[in-house]
């Protein structure tokens, strides 16, 4: 039940990734530039309040440690995290095979 959950999850998690990829590529083509949607942009915008709160809790805990979550993470285009994490969830639950020589006969 777990693992059709995982599975069921990081399925989500991946189409999303694939629709932020064309809204990014949609962008770019009518702008004619490449335009991509960080993280930071897209929770800003879905999220503002959660967002700021997230910021604040971060910055109490560690008043150095916001700096380096925006550049490395929070940098990172919207379909690239989702669909990473996506793919993960569907790598974790995925079922082992058995080894080669250990089937019936």
């Amino acid at each position: 039940m777990l693992r059709l959950l995982t599975r069921f999850i990081g399925l989500l998690l991946l189409a999303g990734g694939f629709i932020a990829l064309i809204v990014d590529g949609t962008r770019s083509i009518a702008g004619g530039q490449l335009m991509v949607t960080t993280l930071r942009r897209g929770a800003s915008a879905l999220f503002p309040a959660l967002f700021q709160s997230f910021q604040a809790s971060v910055e109490n805990l560690s008043a150095f440690l916001w700096d380096p979550v925006v550049s490395t993470l929070m940098l990172a285009p919207v379909c690239v995290a989702l669909g990473g994490v996506g793919a993960l969830l569907i790598l974790v639950s995925h079922r082992e095979s058995a080894p080669v020589g250990y089937g019936r006969r």
